[in-house]
């Protein structure tokens, strides 16, 4: 998955690998996986979501 993520050139592509990685807790640092700021804010939202919230 890692190699595949380094490949991908889609960025739509890019994220869902990205955020299957971060599911699974083996995701790279957001500064490395995105070059561009909207895609790193966006990964920093989807990680905001899917934090467990507690009651």
């Amino acid at each position: 998955m890692r190699v595949e993520f380094g490949m991908a050139k889609d960025r739509g592509r890019r994220f869902a690998l990205w955020a299957l990685m971060h599911m699974l807790g083996v995701a790279p640092d957001l500064d490395v996986a995105f070059d561009d700021p909207a895609d790193r804010d966006a990964a920093r939202d989807f990680m905001e979501m899917t934090e467990p919230k507690g009651d």
